[in-house]
């Protein structure tokens, strides 16, 4: 008996099916094995990042120094900040004298508390309570260098008075001396979060996250510094600081060019633009960078360090040994974090008999 055959066109359906059946089969089996060696999970997508965290690595070039722009202050605090260390700049309006036409224009209402910076401790004035007193109780003490009473004063103080600007600000400062990193961070918060327009907060909370070795907030803080007050300089001076420490080299440059667009003598800046060359072994460019600073005014003690080595391998002994000589005399900069005073020592014995065999010959 025949075998019954399908119509033409169903055995060509009964083709391409089984075609497709293999395939899936194939396919099927091929995914299997493939699960069988690894069990990793299927590719995810990357996540998107998100805006506000890309403000933590901005690249810091010219064209974005000169965006910054002066941000309009909260006059409708309850407090009045006189920062004396803005006045620079006489010839430019700074906040300091936003402050006092404010004060002017409002003499008729009821006066506030006075809050005075010097060297960067809040003074209160104007004021006869118990929080004020205290507070200046507590600067007593660090004006005497008795930091561990005035750091009782003060964390008494927060107790008490939890909202006092002031206080909190200045525990800040003190927990930076004991380098108690995190509590200062927290105090610095805090005060972002009771005066968010005082630049001294975030210069500070900047100084705070780069103790404790967090680059990125820090550096975003001093930016924020110099937003809400860009006559005050220090802010961009520990941005290029800390730029140089992430070997930033090119970034750190323009910070320091854009402070000496706005003031062509001032020495930290030019400190930090000797360090720059000094960084990138030209060594004969640093020491002319070096020369120039004006050692009558308040400069960072550092520069005797960079000068000499700067000086020593120029090979110009004399000028290295004048320079170390004059850093062993300040041993409790921040810079012997960095170098030994014994290695400080040993550099200028070296340079000194370098400089004796020079003389001989």
């Amino acid at each position: 008996m025949a075998r019954p055959t399908l119509p033409r066109k169903a055995q060509h359906s009964a083709v391409v099916l089984t075609s497709v059946l293999y395939t899936a089969l194939f396919c099927s089996s091929v995914l299997f094995a493939v699960n069988e060696v690894w069990h990793g999970s299927s590719r995810r997508k990357k996540e998107p990042v998100h805006p506000d965290l890309k403000i933590y690595h901005p690249k810091i070039t010219p064209e974005f120094l000169s965006s910054f722009k002066p941000t309009p202050l909260d006059f409708a605090m309850g407090w009045v900040i006189v920062d004396e260390s803005s006045r620079r700049f006489p010839e430019r309006i700074t906040a300091a004298d936003l402050r006092r036409a404010t004060n002017q224009e409002s003499s008729s209402e009821k006066p506030r508390p006075r809050i005075t910076n010097r060297n960067d401790f809040l003074w209160a004035e104007g004021a006869d309570d118990l929080a004020t007193t205290k507070n200046n109780e507590g600067l007593a003490f660090v004006l005497a260098n008795d930091m561990d009473r005035a750091r009782d004063i003060f964390e008494e103080l927060r107790q008490h008075e939890p909202q006092f600007f002031p206080g909190r600000f200045n525990l800040g400062r003190v927990y930076l001396y004991f380098k108690q990193h995190r509590e200062a961070i927290a105090e610095f918060e805090r005060c972002v979060s009771l005066v968010p327009q005082y630049s001294k907060n975030y210069y500070y909370l900047g100084k705070s996250y780069e103790l404790a070795g967090q680059r990125d907030a820090a550096d975003h803080n001093f930016l924020q510094a110099y937003r809400y007050d860009i006559y005050n300089l220090d802010a961009l001076v520990a941005l290029g600081d800390s730029l140089l420490e992430q070997k930033r080299n090119t970034e750190a440059l323009n910070v320091f060019k854009h402070c000496l667009k706005q003031d062509a003598e001032f020495n930290d800046a030019l400190i930090g633009m000797g360090k720059v060359a000094f960084l990138m072994k030209k060594y004969y460019d640093a020491t002319l960078w070096f020369r120039i600073v004006d050692t009558r005014r308040p400069y960072k003690k550092e520069l005797h360090y960079y000068y000499g080595e700067s000086a020593f391998y120029s090979q110009d002994y004399q000028t290295a040994a004048r320079q170390f000589e004059l850093m062993l005399q300040f041993p409790q900069d921040a810079i012997y974090s960095k170098v030994s005073l014994v290695r400080m020592k040993k550099r200028l014995e070296q340079t000194l008999r370098l400089l004796n065999q020079t003389v001989e010959e």
